[in-house]
C-alpha cells in the first residue's frame, strides 16, 4: 500500500525530498506519514550507558537525579539510563535573530548551545545581546545571550557564540556533567546498546569492530567484557581514530586498540586476525536519526552506501571464526541498507541469519517475512530512533 499523490504532498516536502518520502514509503506505506512528522522531533526519553567498569547504574542514577534530572533504568538493558525530555515548549522571539545550520539546529534540540562555525548569518550582534535562534527552516529553536559579536562569530569560527536560556525542548546538556568528565557514562541510543548485546562478547574472546568510530559500541563491548580479552578497533579516517583512542582511555577500556585501517581490506591486510564476533555499523544514510531538521537524500546515494555496506560484510564473513557471530546494525530504515543488505549476506557472504537476544525493537517486517523473528528494527516514533539489527553465524 503506497501514500497517494496528494498524500506525499501533504507529508512535510519542504523538510524532505521525494525520494526520502518514497523510500519511508517503501517501508511503511500509510504509516510514512506518521514516521516523517516523527523525523524532526527529538526523541522524549534521552539515553546515556551507565559506564559499569567505573560505577553502578544505581549508584549514577542517584547522582544524576540528584541534579534534578528526570531519570529512568531500563527493564532490559540495566546500564541503559533514560534522562526525560521535556517539550515542546512555545518560545517567544527576542532581541536579534540566529540562523544556525542544520547540524547545530538539530544539537540544540538535544540540549547543546550555539558555537561559532555553526552559525550561518547573525547580522548586526554585540555581545550581550538578547537573541533568537533558527534553524534554515525557520524554526525556532530557542532564545538566548551572545556570547560573541560578530565578527568575532563569522571571522574566527570558534567558541561558544549563544548560550540558550530558553529551548523549544528541555534536554539534558550530558556533556557539561561532571560526571561525563569523570567518564561514568557515554551518550548512546538505546537502539545501540541493544546492538552491543545482540553481539553478545564474552569475556577473553577476540572481537572486532569493524567501523569503531567515534566508539560508542567500542566502549560497551569492552564493557561488556570487563576488560578482558582483546578488543580491535577500525576506522579509516585518522582524526576519527585519534577521538575514538581519546574515548576509550577516558572510559577505562584497558583491552581495547584502536587502529587506522580500511576494514573492507581486512581479511587481505590482517591474515592473523581471526575473531569470535565482528560488529559492522557502516556509513549509511542515517534516515532514522532525530530529530533531523531536514533531508534532502536520494535514492541513488542510498543504493551507492547499501553496496558500500556489503563490502563490509564480505569482509567481516573472512574475518570470524567459523562459527562465529556477526552483526550488522544500521541508524537507517530504507530496505535497501536493511532487509536487502540481510539477504546479501545469506546469498553472497556464507553468513546465515539467525535469531537474537534481547529483542528491544520490533520484529515487523512489511516487505521480509523470512525475517520475521530474527532481526529487529526500531521505528522513529515517540522514544525511538530509526535502527535495524541482524545477527549472523558463519
Amino acid at each position: 500500500m503506497t501514500l497517494s499523490d496528494q498524500e506525499l504532498h501533504s507529508s512535510d516536502q519542504s523538510r524532505f525530498s521525494l525520494d526520502v518520502v518514497q523510500l519511508v514509503t517503501e517501508v511503511y506505506g500509510t504509516g510514512a506519514t506518521a514516521i516523517l512528522e516523527a523525523l524532526p522531533k527529538p526523541v522524549q526519553t534521552y539515553y546515556v550507558r551507565c559506564n559499569t567498569l567505573k560505577i553502578s547504574p544505581d549508584d549514577l542514577m542517584n547522582r544524576l537525579e540528584s541534579r534534578g534530572l528526570r531519570v529512568s533504568q531500563h527493564p532490559v538493558v540495566s546500564e541503559a539510563l533514560g534522562i526525560r525530555v521535556e517539550g515542546p515548549f512555545d518560545i517567544l522571539t527576542k532581541g536579534r535573530k540566529i540562523i544556525v545550520d542544520k547540524h547545530t539546529a538539530e544539537s540544540v534540540l538535544q540540549g547543546a548551545n550555539v558555537y561559532a562555525p555553526g552559525v550561518i548569518e547573525c547580522g548586526s550582534l554585540r555581545s550581550g545581546d538578547q537573541v533568537t535562534v533558527l534553524s534554515e527552516m525557520d524554526d525556532v529553536l530557542g532564545t538566548g545571550e551572545a556570547m560573541m559579536n560578530t565578527n568575532d562569530i563569522l571571522t574566527f569560527r570558534r567558541g561558544l557564540a549563544v548560550r540558550l536560556q530558553e529551548r523549544q525542548y528541555k534536554s539534558p546538556q550530558i556533556r557539561e556533567l561532571p560526571e561525563f568528565a569523570e567518564g561514568l557514562l557515554y551518550p548512546q541510543s538505546l537502539a545501540a546498546m541493544v546492538t552491543s548485546h545482540v553481539l553478545g562478547p564474552k569475556e577473553g574472546e577476540c572481537v572486532v569492530d569493524m567501523n569503531c568510530a567515534p566508539g560508542g559500541k567500542l566502549s560497551h563491548i569492552s564493557q561488556l567484557m570487563r576488560n578482558t580479552g582483546k578488543v580491535y578497533g577500525l576506522d579509516r579516517n585518522s582524526e576519527k581514530v585519534a577521538r575514538t583512542r581519546q574515548t576509550v582511555v577516558h572510559l577505562g577500556c584497558s583491552n581495547v586498540t584502536v587502529s587506522i585501517h580500511d576494514s573492507r581490506y581486512a581479511a587481505d591486510d590482517l591474515p592473523d586476525l581471526q575473531a569470535d564476533r565482528v560488529l559492522i555499523d557502516p556509513p549509511c544514510s542515517a534516515l532514522g536519526l532525530r530529530p533531523k531538521i531536514y533531508d534532502s537524500t536520494s535514492r541513488e546515494k542510498v543504493n551507492a552506501l547499501a553496496d558500500y555496506q556489503r563490502q563490509f560484510l564480505k569482509s567481516a564473513a573472512r574475518v570470524v571464526k567459523p562459527g562465529g557471530v556477526v552483526v550488522y546494525s544500521v541508524c537507517t530504515i530504507t530496505k535497501q541498507e536493511c532487509e536487502e543488505t540481510v539477504e546479501f549476506a545469506e546469498h553472497e557472504c556464507g553468513l546465515h541469519v539467525v535469531e537474537q537476544t534481547p529483542l528491544v525493537g520490533s520484529t515487523d517486517f512489511r516487505n521480509a517475512e523470512v525475517l520475521k523473528t530474527f532481526c529487529q528494527r526500531f521505528h522513529p516514533i515517540t522514544d525511538e530512533i530509526g535502527y535495524f539489527i541482524g545477527r549472523f553465524e558463519r
